[in-house]
């Protein structure tokens, strides 16, 4: 069955051109948007002109394979007779991008705060049935975001993606989890040498060192100092992580913290920052060896090296640095290590393959095993470009992109992180609503009916300098 093109819902199929290169539909990875471009001609009989937002649903064998909103038109002429109009259209994520959302939210589920979204800022029939949203948001706000921009900023936030098929539903979901067809030697899904594959060793990670933040020690360790009588300050070797014990000759001593606590209220001040405790006036320590000691746990940076023994004995070392303050523990440290070595111990993987079978989808992950190529990959599919083979529009020419799964390591590791974690992303600004007021007022005015007087009139009495006028 040949494709139709339905157009603000009238089937317009008559008017397609099929031939030269068109219908071209392309199809991005996740929420980058899918476009469909066609021509139309006016000539005769067939009179349609489009029109710029106008709806276009594409069907092919009774399945919609497109589904958006005219963007882009462009008028040639062809004959005296004949115009043509070469339409662009994007995807249904168009009308997600007209509305700014102004909303904070706080304990709610990712599923909740996208169907309310959804619900106060869209009108164009969208749902949320494909959303997977249980992970609980601590707080998150959106100042003047679209729509868009609202389901992206959450997909960031939680190493998720999106997307809005052609039923107007929006998928949010975990990365790479949509899987596709398989290719093999005899599958037949593919035309068998189209398929091209490119191996690439520059971005090969072995030795992976990760410095992370500082983390408390398990036991207290103690620093000794001696006094001489008049020396008030001493120099930590440690960062302590809370209020020290602090004894002199084996008597506590009362601590307080530097710049925040008054002097004449403690014997002695700890700096955090600067690492040094100062006795104050009159709790000078006296004379003694090691008759000072300060006691408490600690804080040490965290600083771990991971290295994969199989892959530097394939390839050679190749290393690589991460810094990220916010992990708190060497386990922690040695987690986001593997999960760099996982995305990048081996080599890399890109190519393309020709189809002429529906069921390939950018987002999808894909599996070629080949025995006559030695391979044995999973790969993600980055886009699927389609276009009509024949003049009557029966037959698709599928190009599919792909690449390894450089990520999916990193991304696992973040998930996990999110799982345990109360997510906060929390913009630092007030959120204003401001909402108009329709207000009516009416006044009704009546006039008393005019009274008239006839002639003849004279003048009445009135002063005259020193005289009176009758």
């Amino acid at each position: 069955m040949a494709l139709t093109v339905e157009i603000a819902g009238v089937d317009r199929t008559a008017g397609v051109v099929f031939r030269e290169g068109t219908p071209r539909k392309s199809e991005n990875l996740n929420q980058k948007t899918d476009s469909f471009e066609f021509r139309v001609r006016k000539y005769g009989s067939l009179t349609y002109v489009p029109t710029l937002g106008q709806e276009v649903i594409v069907e092919r064998n009774g399945t919609t394979i497109f589904g958006g909103v005219i963007v882009r038109i462009t008028e040639t002429l062809k004959s005296a007779q004949i115009l043509e109009y070469a339409v662009s259209c994007n995807d249904y994520s168009q009308y997600l991008k007209r509305e700014l959302v102004t909303e904070r939210y706080e304990g709610e589920t990712v599923g909740s705060i996208i169907a309310d979204i959804i619900a106060n800022y869209t009108t164009d029939g969208f749902t949320t049935v494909n959303v997977v949203g249980g992970q609980e948001i601590g707080s998150i706000a959106f100042s003047r975001l679209n729509v868009a921009d609202c389901l992206q900023k959450l997909a960031d936030t939680l190493s998720y993606v999106w997307y809005v098929d052609y039923d107007r539903d929006i998928h949010f979901f975990p990365k790479n989890t949509e899987t596709g067809p398989a290719l093999s030697d005899t599958s037949g899904n593919f035309i068998y040498d189209s398929l091209e594959i490119v191996e690439d060793l520059s971005q090969v990670r072995n030795v992976i060192l990760v410095q992370g933040g500082e983390q408390i020690s398990a036991t207290p360790r103690t620093e000794h100092f001696s006094g001489d009588g008049t020396r008030a300050q001493f120099a930590l070797a440690n960062k302590f992580d809370k209020l020290p014990t602090i004894t002199v000759g084996g008597v506590g001593q009362t601590v307080g913290v530097e710049y925040l606590d008054d002097d004449t209220l403690f014997d002695c001040m700890w700096s955090f920052n600067e690492k040094y405790v100062r006795f104050t006036s009159g709790n000078i320590p006296g004379s003694g060896t090691n008759n000072i000691e300060v006691a408490g746990t600690y804080l040490f940076p965290i600083v771990v090296n991971v290295p994969n023994l199989a892959s530097i004995a394939e390839f050679g070392r190749y290393e690589f640095a991460i810094t990220d303050t916010s992990i708190r523990s060497q386990s922690e440290a040695i987690d986001r290590a593997i999960a760099e070595l996982k995305s990048y111990q081996n080599e890399l993987y890109e190519g393309s393959f020709r189809t002429y079978d529906d069921g390939f989808r950018s987002g999808q992950v894909i599996e070629i095993v080949s025995a006559q190529r030695s391979k044995n990959i999973e790969v993600l599919v980055q886009s699927v470009n389609a276009v009509v083979r024949d003049p009557l529009g029966n037959q698709l020419d599928y190009q599919v992109r792909f690449a390894t799964l450089k990520s999916i390591g990193i991304i696992e590791y973040l998930q996990g992180q999110l799982r345990s974690k109360e997510v906060i992303v929390d913009d630092q600004e007030t959120l204003l609503n401001f909402f108009g007021l329709a207000d009516e007022t009416s006044l009704d005015d009546t006039l008393a009916a005019p009274m008239t007087s006839t002639g003849p009139y004279v003048w009445g009495g009135f002063n005259w300098g020193y005289g009176v006028w009758q």
